[in-house]
């Protein structure tokens, strides 16, 4: 073993190996806790070594002190299995084995993560020190094998024996026992500072080992996983393709990184290669899921997701992600019931709860959105951008006092957050001036537009010109009469915020109350082309057009439709009015013909 202030985990570390280990070997780079003392206290043979960022020289001299014929290799924070100590004589006494490979399980807070292309599996009868992790992801590497002068640590970091033996053309078998990791359950702070110092010095073994594939996939799995860094990390898989092309896991990583970097037909394409190269077919397709689903081919998604889905059906994340596509492509219901039921079976992770929110959020479902980001709160330890999330659609449906309330809990929780204090001082103003607008719009809806005019321009007064409230201003203009004043209101908004959908569906109220029929529809148009559509919003400028009496107007709403359906071919109102719109069309052209 090699330590560093490794107090909290060795004692669980070294029970695990009494009566099985002969002797114990610890090489320590400099503690400045209890380790020694703890090491010594189960009879260890403790020496001092200097560090130099690498860890197969450390192990090395830790090593060279081992006088016993085998050597099991263990980090601090990890335990041996308590079968192990039945197993291993059986090992040991093989003939002809230089090493085996054991099987690590590493433990983990949720089910959605991965190490390399080993997808996490759900912790069902874990031993007592695990039972507090819902998942774990499991790998192999030789940790037992013959001393001998051959034999030894290769590599800066991941080092390993196992390359040293198979080049020395030595026999590796398959050990029947496992090793329990711990080490991926730790705090933000702790886990970020590894992640940097693990990178440093995967820089420095591609500088030690430049045609080593493995060194060049390694350091792109750090800036891929742990700093979403992907311009970082595509020329480190690029290079591990290249040095080794049968290498599938690079270029299912490969495959990955072009696809974040929006390179998406470059990234399919490493992923065929990815296929040819033996990498797992659940991954490869997943990924493929992704790049289409980025490219707005939500159907091509959708079959990646559900063949990805068959090959590994425990899977919550691809569960989410089937969801979300199902809901893009217009199968509402059933696309928010496998997102829930995903939440549902993996209530602590994060991005399962995300996907359910943006995608209520999506449908305009602002209550619904708001629900689920306060249940997030509720099941996840929570963040300062969990309360500002949640409060943020709580205002986006006007729900001024439960977006206060929401930022005070944060607040409660994270005193010195200056956004969330920030959010509340803009939140408190909003909440004692929203009851004007919202008297606005209750006259608005009453039909008093004279009172719904002076409430929109008092909240103006106070607020400021908002796009929003500018809108509502202007659609009562139009409403009084006042129209090119209130036409120019509108036109104004839209222009400041062209996302906003109510905006644009403002606009699109005020010339139809007009009688501008054609500005209506060419409104409902521009609405397709800025805000991100929805079958309804195809729906609505067809209807309007078809409200046009020339046969032109009819074409046009046809192939709204068409376009619509090619998004979104499962929904059923498209399909119902492209029908309609296409016999209205058959029954012109037979009376014109006749």
């Amino acid at each position: 073993m090699i330590v560093k202030n490794a107090a909290s985990t060795l004692a669980r570390c070294l029970d695990s190996v009494r009566g099985v280990a002969d002797e114990i070997v610890i090489a320590d780079t400099g503690s400045t806790d209890r380790s020694i003392e703890i090491a010594r206290s189960y009879q260890a043979r403790v020496f001092s070594i200097p560090w130099e960022k690498n860890f197969a020289k450390a192990r090395n001299l830790s090593l060279g002190q081992v006088t016993a014929d085998w050597v099991l290799m263990l980090d601090a924070d990890e335990v041996l299995d308590s079968e192990a100590g039945k197993l291993i004589p059986a090992h040991l006494a093989k003939d002809g084995v230089m090493g085996y490979t054991v099987h690590i399980k590493n433990y983990l807070g949720n089910a959605n993560c991965h190490l390399w292309d080993q997808q996490a599996k759900l912790n069902v009868d874990p031993p007592a020190f695990a039972r507090d992790y819902p998942a774990y992801v499991e790998h192999v590497n030789v940790r037992l094998f013959r001393r001998h002068p051959d034999i030894f640590f290769e590599g800066r970091v991941h080092e390993t024996v196992g390359y040293r033996i198979l080049n020395l053309g030595m026999w590796i078998d398959e050990a029947s026992f496992t090793i329990h990791h711990l080490g991926f359950i730790e705090d933000d702070e702790t886990l970020a500072k590894k992640y940097i110092f693990y990178r440093d010095l995967g820089r420095e073994k591609v500088r030690d080992m430049p045609e080593n594939a493995l060194a060049h996939f390694e350091l792109g799995v750090e800036e891929f996983e742990h700093f979403h860094n992907y311009t970082g990390a595509e020329e480190p898989f690029k290079r591990a393709c290249e040095l080794n092309p049968r290498l599938g896991v690079a270029w299912l990583f490969y495959g990955r990184t072009l696809g974040n970097l929006k390179k998406s037909r470059e990234g399919l394409t490493a992923l065929e290669h990815a296929e040819d190269a033996g990498a797992k077919m659940e991954m490869v397709l997943e990924a493929r899921g992704d790049i289409y689903y980025s490219l707005g081919e939500f159907a091509e998604a959708l079959r990646n997701y559900q063949q990805a889905a068959g090959l590994q059906n425990e899977s919550t994340l691809l569960e989410s992600k089937l969801g979300f596509t199902e809901v893009r492509l217009g199968r509402h219901a059933e696309g928010l019931a496998r997102l829930e039921h995903a939440v549902d079976r993996e209530p602590g992770s994060a991005e399962l709860h995300d996907r359910l929110i943006t995608a209520c959020a999506w449908l305009g479902r602002l209550d619904q959105a708001a629900a689920a980001a306060e249940i997030k709160i509720e099941k996840i330890a929570p963040q300062p951008d969990f309360y500002l999330r949640a409060a943020s659609l709580r205002a986006q449906a006007q729900d001024w006092r439960r977006v206060v309330s929401l930022l005070q809990q944060g607040l409660e929780r994270f005193p010195k957050n200056e956004k969330l204090q920030a959010a509340l001082a803009e939140s408190e103003k909003q909440s004692l001036i929203s009851g004007t607008e919202m008297q606005g719009d209750a006259a608005l809806q009453a039909k008093d537009y004279k009172h719904a005019l002076r409430c929109y321009q008092e909240s103006i007064e106070r607020l400021g010109g908002l796009p929003r409230l500018e809108s509502k201003l202007g659609l009562t203009e139009v409403l009084l009469g006042q129209a090119q004043a209130g036409i120019a209101r509108l036109r104004g908004a839209v222009e400041r915020e062209p996302q906003s959908s109510d905006l644009h569906d403002r606009l699109i109220a005020a010339y139809a109350a007009l009688g501008q029929v054609q500005e209506a529809a060419q409104a409902a148009e521009q609405k397709l082309g800025v805000v991100e559509p929805r079958p309804e919003s195809f729906l609505r400028a067809a209807s309007i057009y078809a409200q046009l009496p020339q046969t032109q107007a009819w074409q046009r709403a046809a192939a709204l439709v068409r376009a619509g359906l090619a998004r979104f071919p499962a929904d059923e109102n498209l399909r119902h009015a492209a029908a309609e719109i296409d016999l209205h069309l058959t029954g012109r052209g037979r009376d014109q013909s006749g």
